[in-house]
């Protein structure tokens, strides 16, 4: 994020809306920012918006593409296509995702113009059908792009700290999430080992829910089955989750009340003191006793 607000002359928001989401990240570290090379902040800078819907930043693009949900490969494709210069006619071809193909071309044309371009994306490029699949043609969206200038792909991660599961999973079995060790070896699958295709198929028969809210934030019929099975969760706080969980065990919020290393949605590990004292423990505290249970019972 310090190279966005350094060095971005285009920013493009595909997908998301940080303006409500992020509140500080358009000052901080993308378009309203002003940085080494670009003193003018948001003067200097392209900013283009991809959204279903008109949001409080698209309001604030230069360009605001609004497209028909669910095209996210689709809109990725062309988008490649234009990069890499196949030649595409209106008239085989006279809009993607509800847009004239005539507004993919400029973002093409804006790409390979930039001197540092950085794509945001959010939520809004996954929540349609082949997720995975979306989010590894975005890759080679930004690969493609490469080619021409300087271009980095950054997801906008929701919770502070989300990033921080991935990270230790990541260096524990080489990759950063939907991991299965049902074999006794690390297996990675995002299409199957995901929560939400597990859930749907009703294959989990318990769940450890540590730090997230799945009663807020998965689909009905996820959470239907999630409250069909014995459930612990770990949390600082009452949340919706919390109501029908089987066992609920308080913690202390971490870097309130627990010290520890957040990770920036950037990869950037940040350090967070313990201010305050808490009755309860923290949450490595409270697995690490789950897990010499665990152990202590295997033995005997």
């Amino acid at each position: 994020m310090g190279e966005a607000r350094n060095r971005a002359d285009l920013i493009i928001y595909w997908g998301c809306n940080p303006v409500e989401t992020h509140m500080r990240h358009l000052s901080r570290y993308s378009s309203l920012a002003k940085g080494l090379y670009t003193p003018e902040g948001r003067k200097g800078r392209k900013v283009v918006a991809i959204d279903i819907r008109p949001t409080p930043t698209t309001k604030g693009a230069d360009l605001f593409l609004q497209v028909k949900p669910g095209n996210t490969f689709e809109i990725a494709s062309v988008l490649r296509a234009l990069l890499r210069g196949e030649r595409l006619e209106e008239e085989a071809v006279a809009a993607v995702a509800g847009v004239p193909l005539a507004s993919w071309r400029e973002v093409a044309e804006a790409i390979k113009a930039c001197r540092y371009g950085v794509l945001f994306f959010g939520l809004g490029v996954t929540q349609c059908r082949g997720s995975d699949i979306n989010v590894e043609q975005v890759g080679l969206l930004i690969q493609d792009a490469n080619v021409h200038t300087r271009f980095y792909g950054l997801a906008m991660r929701g919770h502070g700290n989300v990033n921080g599961s991935n990270q230790v999973m990541t260096w524990l079995t080489g990759y950063p999430m939907s991991v299965n060790f049902s074999h006794g070896f690390a297996q990675f699958n995002p299409g199957e080992f995901s929560v939400l295709p597990m859930l749907a198929r009703g294959e989990p028969d318990a769940a450890l829910i540590v730090a997230t809210d799945p009663g807020a934030h998965l689909p009905a019929d996820a959470v239907r089955h999630l409250r069909s099975i014995p459930t612990v969760a770990i949390d600082p706080h009452k949340n919706q989750t919390t109501p029908w969980a089987t066992v609920v065990i308080p913690v202390a919020p971490s870097g309130v009340a627990a010290a520890g290393t957040f990770y920036r949605m950037d990869n950037v590990p940040l350090r967070v003191r313990k201010l305050i004292e808490s009755p309860y423990p923290s949450d490595e505290e409270v697995l690490a006793a789950m897990k010499e249970r665990i152990d202590h019972a295997l033995r005997a």
